[in-house]
């Protein structure tokens, strides 16, 4: 069997986002050959691309697998369309969004999935959860820990973080 590899996913929600992540969460501890680790504080953040929507809540979970990238994706993928997932419009509202940020220190551009996740090091609710869990990860394209790029933020959603929002439902 393949080697456990430690990756992190963004999880997002604007659509009963309590109950959506709580569901998100349960079923990626669901997924075979995969744990969770640390959660993140919950954020409630603004909408980033279509902004006239609900706010959000985005926290970073860690997880272990023993997934390939491609397999972790489609797994992500099962929980999005079983949580009611719909793409009708892009950063449009939704039930559940899951997204890989990193993959072990996998740098991979495939047509689904680029590895880091391009808006990693762009957007604060995407990044400060994650420096939340684990500063010390090093980002696989620059060399530095994660930490010591947060002046590459562009995009500022963060409103708030959630007062034990991730012990409430983790």
């Amino acid at each position: 069997m393949s080697q456990e590899t430690r990756a992190f996913i963004a999880i997002g929600s604007n659509i009963e986002p309590e109950r959506h992540i709580a569901l998100g969460l349960e079923a990626l501890s669901q997924i075979p050959t995969t744990r969770i680790g640390a959660v993140s504080s919950w954020y409630r953040t603004r909408p980033w691309g279509l902004e006239a929507q609900a706010e959000f809540i985005n926290l970073v979970v860690e997880v272990w697998t023993r997934l390939t990238p491609s397999a972790l994706l489609a797994a992500t993928q099962g929980v999005e369309n079983r949580l009611g997932r719909i793409r009708a419009q892009v950063n449009g509202p939704r039930t559940l969004d899951l997204d890989i940020l990193l993959y072990g220190e996998r740098v991979d551009d495939m047509p689904e999935l680029r590895l880091p996740h391009p808006g990693l090091l762009l957007r604060d609710f995407m990044l400060i959860p994650l420096l939340e869990i684990a500063p010390e990860v090093m980002h696989p394209e620059r060399g530095h820990p994660i930490a010591e790029l947060t002046d590459e933020i562009r995009y500022h959603q963060i409103i708030d973080r959630i007062p034990d929002a991730s012990q409430a439902h983790g």
